[in-house]
């Protein structure tokens, strides 16, 4: 219940400082709600909408019972007219059909659909022929722009329907016309007024360059500041004429954060949709964490008192308490040692700012702004009530925070800012999503929802359990598939499980990994990825073999994730160090990636607060002091390991070699089941020349193999 409560809460909290955004594609909730991101590649919505428009290979209008008349079969041969060399896979058909037969009983699909099944049009096909309403959620950029602008068009092209398809995004990504017109600054920077004057979109993704964030700040659309039928801009405004637009469409694409924004304020972002497809489906228990974790920040609090002071200056003591308690409050934080770590707020501390801000929120209520109905007084109301809402959301935080109960952990974090400046945020992290996920998600009478990814399915009697636990899905509720990737792994890849390294933990292990990554590297010629699990140790290795590797190298924090990858594809026989971002969601086809070493088993850290407080409730609740490796840490590093080995073969003519280098894969009973989990690659656990070469074909620089020992003849070194 606490949960449930909590979550209709979230849509009151206030839009933070610069300091505090999120790094998410869009948007996420938790007091996060308008955060502007960098500009995006994606053309305007009127750009979408044109696309959107374009119809079918007939280009006649189908009523939904013509639609119903058209087999999944026919569907797919018309697709394999219009692409070039496609085939209809089974898999993507089986698929397809799965997804078909859910919509139709309204049943979940959980679908594990392996590299190259296709799964995107297993899913969009029906979801067209159905005629109903579709929301397809992504947790990246990049899988938004490949339906967006390569399988939806694709399909507009090939099927005799016609349909229409928006990109959905969060009201911080529009210009606000009132708060233009207000603006100070903005209407003076030239290139910025010849855009306001001449976009049909006001869309921050049609601006040719990034404004300032404190310049878009002070224009974008914003929840806090919005006037909604009262404003004289609404009918031509351009978050809500996008709005508006979304009801003309029968598919639309969004992210996992606004998605989750959607659901906890009970549909106040999307139209009504009847179906739900969740793409990239193993992320979405860690979204919901972040969305629903509860933050108390100084920028935010003090944000929200200096916008009281400038709108509101006439509050006099109850204000000057308020901000007095608030600094008390904070400087006790700021005066600790500056480290993330767990935090257990003082009762007496929360008591005491928690009574100002109640004392604060009652003379806001109180204050008499006439009862004029004019744009002045409007703005005023609306300034006034949502301040209300922020507030009433802060006291409830203090509230969960100073009483957290054993279902949450808090946590305190800091940051410092470009000015110099320490944000510090109190957090209250829920350690079980799958409550609110299954009330939002599962509910009967909620839209049916396909849940797919390449990564759902552990080893075990039941491969599904720890994703049904995760997002609150009830065990046999859903059609649970894993439909098999079409690529002949034991001929494409081969699993490389070195036995004579040293424990991850001995101090020698830097040392050890380095030399056999160095030995790897050289033998395929560059053309690598070495991901690592800690940025830490990827510096360190990173450092021991810089001035040792003859190939280009580049380590992630050398420049931006887009250029890296540009990087890596255009240059001749690269070498790529990286950790997190890098272990899924890129793609390298063809023998430019030929070899991904993974330094360990990809454990969670023990150092992570939420992980941590996860496993101790398990094992508390469970009576059982090993749950927590069984049920939490294993079933996630095994569905780490499959996204990072799946960066490889990613195309029928791909192939290569992944390298382990940890040795528990062999040594720890354990590591024979995450190997189960693992694509059916051939397995080599010494290195052997020979045989690597079956799998990586040679480059062209001077490598070759003699007398089973590897020589870089041009420069007459012997490995």
């Amino acid at each position: 219940m606490l949960l449930a409560t909590l979550a209709k809460m979230l849509i009151k909290l206030t839009a933070p400082t610069p300091d505090e955004r999120p790094l998410e594609p869009q948007c996420a909730i938790g007091g996060r709600l308008n955060a502007p991101v960098p500009v995006s590649p994606w053309p305007s919505p009127a750009t979408v909408q044109l696309n959107a428009n374009v119809g079918g290979s007939q280009g006649r209008q189908m009523s939904p019972y013509t639609r119903q008349m058209i087999s999944l079969s026919d569907a797919f041969e018309d697709v394999a007219r219009v692409l070039p060399g496609y085939e209809v896979r089974q898999p993507q058909l089986d698929m397809a059909r799965a997804v078909e037969r859910g919509f139709a009983e309204r049943i979940a699909v959980v679908a594990e659909a392996g590299t190259g099944t296709g799964k995107s049009f297993s899913a969009l096909v029906p979801a067209i022929l159905s005629g109903k309403r579709v929301v397809i959620s992504t947790a990246t950029i990049a899988l938004q722009e490949q339906y967006l602008y390569k399988d939806i068009p694709l399909l507009q092209k090939a099927l005799p329907v016609r349909f229409e398809a928006r990109l959905v995004k969060g009201r911080s990504h529009y210009v606000s016309k009132r708060r233009w017109s207000e603006s100070l600054l903005a209407p003076g920077i030239t290139w910025l007024r010849e855009w306001y004057e001449q976009t049909e979109s006001g869309d921050l993704a049609d601006l040719p360059t990034s404004p300032p964030s404190e310049i878009w700040d002070d224009i974008r659309s914003d929840k806090d500041d919005c006037l909604r039928e009262k404003c004289p801009h609404f009918d031509s405004c351009f978050y809500f004429e996008s709005r508006r637009s979304l009801g003309q469409a029968q598919i639309l694409i969004t992210n996992h954060a606004l998605l989750l924004i959607d659901r906890a304020s009970h549909g106040q972002i999307l139209p009504d949709f009847d179906l739900l497809v969740i793409d990239e489906a193993h992320q979405f228990a860690e979204y919901a964490t972040r969305a629903l974790t509860l933050t108390l920040s100084n920028f935010g609090m003090g944000r929200t008192l200096s916008r009281i002071k400038k709108q509101f200056p006439n509050l006099g003591i109850a204000l000057a308490r308020a901000e007095a308690e608030a600094n008390a409050f904070f400087e006790v934080l700021l005066t600790e040692a500056h480290q993330t770590r767990r935090y257990n707020l003082d009762p007496a501390m929360a008591d005491d700012l928690s009574a100002a801000v109640v004392r604060l929120l009652q003379s806001l209520k109180e204050l008499n702004l006439g009862s004029e109905d004019n744009l002045e007084t409007n703005v005023a109301r609306m300034r006034r009530d949502r301040l209300v809402e922020t507030l009433t959301g802060y006291e409830g935080n203090l509230r969960v925070l100073a009483e957290p109960g054993e279902n949450w952990v808090n946590w305190v974090e800091y940051q410092t800012t470009r000015g110099g400046g320490t944000n510090v945020a109190l957090n209250c992290t829920p350690l079980d999503v799958a409550p609110p996920l299954g009330q939002w998600f599962s509910h009967p009478d909620g839209p049916t929802a396909v849940w797919m990814s390449a990564t759902l399915s552990t080893a075990g009697a039941d491969p599904f359990d720890f994703f049904r636990r995760q997002v609150g899905l009830p065990a046999g509720t859903a059609e649970e598939r894993i439909f098999a990737s079409p690529f002949d792994y034991p001929s494409q890849g081969l699993l490389y499980l070195p036995t004579h390294l040293p424990d991850p933990n001995d101090a020698s292990y830097a040392n050890a990994i380095a030399a056999e990554i160095e030995k790897l590297v050289n033998f395929s010629e560059g053309r690598a990825f070495v991901l690592f699990t800690s940025l830490q140790q990827m510096k360190q290795v990173y450092a021991l073999l810089e001035a040792k590797l003859l190939w280009p190298a580049q380590h992630q924090e050398q420049m931006p994730k887009r250029r890296l990858v540009e990087w890596f594809r255009t240059v001749k026989n690269p070498v790529l160090f990286a950790t997190a971002s890098f272990w899924e969601g890129v793609s390298v086809e063809g023998p430019q990636l030929s070899l991904v070493v993974i330094d360990r088993i990809p454990f969670q850290s023990p150092g992570d607060i939420v992980y941590d407080a996860r496993c101790e409730l398990l094992s508390r609740t469970s009576g059982d002091r090993w749950a927590w490796f069984d049920r939490l840490a294993l079933p996630y590093a095994q569905l780490r390991l499959k996204q990072g080995a799946g960066r490889l073969v990613r195309t029928r003519t791909d192939k290569g070699i992944v390298a382990i280098l940890d040795p528990r894969m062999h040594r720890k009973a354990y590591g024979k089941t995450i190997l189960k989990s693992l694509p059916p690659m051939q397995v080599s656990r010494r290195f052997d020349p020979r045989l690597f070469r079956a799998f990586i074909d040679p480059a062209g620089t001077g490598v070759s193999v003699e007398d089973d020992e590897l020589w870089v003849q041009d420069f007459g070194l012997g490995i």
